[in-house]
């Protein structure tokens, strides 16, 4: 009662790393009726392709043992060695029918849910040999579904199989009429043809168990908003955890702040330990935005790409701390500021129209409020 309460309760759909952990343990999706489809169907397609080649190698070895005479029959010292030549003709008619059987057989089942190895589910577990377990599997939800699944197929092929012998009810009965080699033919086409179309109606079985073993799995992997919760706290919530991310965050946001550093209009400098970029739209902003700051290296490095990208850099100390500690990224400078700014502005934007020979004089006297000042 209590499994099946708790089984009520998981309503949360697994998160990544449940399927993670899942996956690990060698719990992932298999559609059986998908893999007996691809083998068989395959199969089917790879006799097409081999006709001749086997037909012509099974009617060399009828005609081989059938004519053989009695004396040869009874001599062991004939005998073994033309049944061995016998053996290797069929082998290496059937050789490569059975190489692509194999590698269907060997990937099939990676079709759904992929390559999966995993020691875990190799381990010996005592749940395996308990009567109990084997009866809950037999008559619980899944047995069902798995005998749903056979009484399925039989049916589909046992019609298919019916309806196609009635078909062919007149060819079969006229093989006997037939020569040796046209006979053989005949059949193999026959047998070939009612094979690949009853392993062809192993499709319909197989849509129907692939997308449901696929839910299963979803289902069996279901959370407790608890256990989301938990899983939570052990993986964000861990200390090691929130630096890493934090780290990649700060390093993300560095990233982003770097790549606007070509778009400002001036770079106001410490001018070595502190730097500013200003960039001033009439018809966005109000105030100039700060849009990169940064000290010491990061102040280098908007240095660094200041100059690469010919912006212009303005040595102003007091106002450089002043903007850099009153003033978040992409936010406008306060209102003390503005005529401070106002003046780098206006010169950087005349030494840029500034013909040769003629260039402004630097602003002499940035004024700085007192609330700003930063020592």
């Amino acid at each position: 009662m209590s499994d099946k309460s708790s089984q009520q309760d998981k309503t949360q759909e697994p998160t990544q790393k449940r399927l993670q952990d899942a996956r690990k343990k060698g719990q992932i999706p298999r559609s059986r009726e998908l893999n007996t489809m691809l083998v068989t169907f395959v199969g089917a397609c790879g006799l097409i392709f081999t006709t001749d080649i086997i037909s012509s190698s099974l009617h060399k070895i009828l005609l081989l043992n059938f004519q053989l005479p009695i004396s040869h029959i009874m001599d062991k010292n004939y005998l073994v060695p033309h049944f061995t030549e016998s053996s290797i003709t069929a082998l290496l008619a059937i050789s490569p029918y059975l190489a692509l059987m194999f590698v269907v057989a060997l990937f099939g089942p990676m079709a759904i849910g992929g390559m999966s190895f995993s020691m875990s589910a190799m381990a010996f577990k005592m749940n395996r040999l308990s009567p109990l377990s084997g009866f809950k599997r037999m008559f619980g939800i899944k047995g069902l579904v798995e005998l749903v699944k056979a009484i399925l197929k039989v049916t589909l092929i046992a019609s298919i199989v019916y309806i196609l012998l009635k078909i062919f009810t007149d060819e079969i009965l006229n093989l006997g009429f037939e020569n040796t080699q046209d006979s053989i033919a005949h059949s193999y086409k026959l047998i070939l043809l009612i094979f690949t179309i009853s392993s062809a109606g192993l499709i319909v079985v197989a849509l129907i168990d692939a997308p449901y073993q696929f839910w299963q799995h979803k289902k069996q992997l279901r959370m407790t908003l608890q256990e989301v919760k938990d899983e939570f706290k052990e993986t964000e919530g861990n200390p090691e955890n929130k630096g890493r991310l934090r780290n990649l965050q700060r390093e993300l946001a560095q990233k982003r702040m770097m790549e606007g550093v070509p778009d400002a209009d001036v770079i106001i400098t410490n001018p070595t330990h502190f730097a500013v970029a200003l960039k001033y739209d009439v018809d966005k902003s109000n105030a100039p935005l700060v849009i990169a700051k940064g000290v010491d290296f990061v102040a280098e490095k908007i240095k660094e790409i200041a100059l690469k990208h010919e912006v212009s850099v303005f040595c102003a100390p007091a106002l450089a701390r002043a903007v850099y500690y009153s003033t978040d990224i992409n936010k406008e400078i306060p209102y003390g500021l503005y005529i401070s700014v106002a003046k780098v502005l206006a010169y950087v934007f005349q030494l840029k129209n500034a013909k040769p020979g003629k260039y402004p004089d630097p602003p002499e006297e940035l004024e700085i409020p007192n609330e700003f000042r930063v020592d």
